[in-house]
């Protein structure tokens, strides 16, 4: 029998009827994250505000604030979810907490510090091609087209298939004709 994944109101059904402090951490963590992921972000944030002093496994101890940041980003709550992030890319030093972080910045329109943030995350160990697809995205932003370009480029390298990348590609690509000579 093949088992498959449970969708968020499984889940959410499955932990329900359980006091929470009868769910260990990674109980906890899924029933917030099928929380977040139907909407209920008061209740899934109040569940990662709990997770915070949990005994984690450090190596999963970052996972805590980045989706803390995201459930807040999904609120609109922009400031607290740049704090969790931050704290995330503290904790972990790959391009996953990066790009959330950066993510974050440009929903406040600050897309100067999310290129900062996002270039740094070019060092870093994890998933190249969604850093400069991110990166893309905020400089096409600025008006910064053949820079976009050339980051959507090397984007293609890593992923040739990249639907996102693609699509932005042909944008900017289209954009750059009109530019003045």
């Amino acid at each position: 029998m093949i088992s498959k994944e449970l969708g968020p109101t499984e889940t959410i059904r499955m932990f329900e009827s359980k006091s929470l402090d009868a769910l260990s951490s990674f109980q906890s963590f899924e029933y917030a994250d099928a929380l977040r992921r139907v909407g209920r972000c008061k209740e899934a944030l109040a569940i990662y505000q709990s997770l915070e002093g949990a005994d984690v496994p450090a190596k999963h101890k970052w996972l805590i604030p980045l989706y803390k940041g995201k459930t807040l980003q999904e609120m609109g709550r922009f400031a607290e979810s740049e704090q969790a992030l931050i704290e995330a890319c503290r904790l972990d030093d790959s391009t996953v907490p990066r790009v959330y972080l950066a993510g974050t910045l440009a929903s406040q329109e600050r897309f100067h510090e999310a290129i900062e943030v996002l270039q740094d995350g070019l060092n870093r160990e994890g998933d190249r091609d969604e850093v400069l697809l991110n990166l893309a995205f905020s400089q096409r932003t600025l008006g910064r087209l053949k820079e976009a370009k050339e980051s959507l480029e090397l984007a293609l390298t890593v992923t040739p298939s990249y639907p996102e990348a693609l699509a932005l590609l042909e944008d900017v690509n289209a954009a750059i004709l009109f530019e003045p000579s």
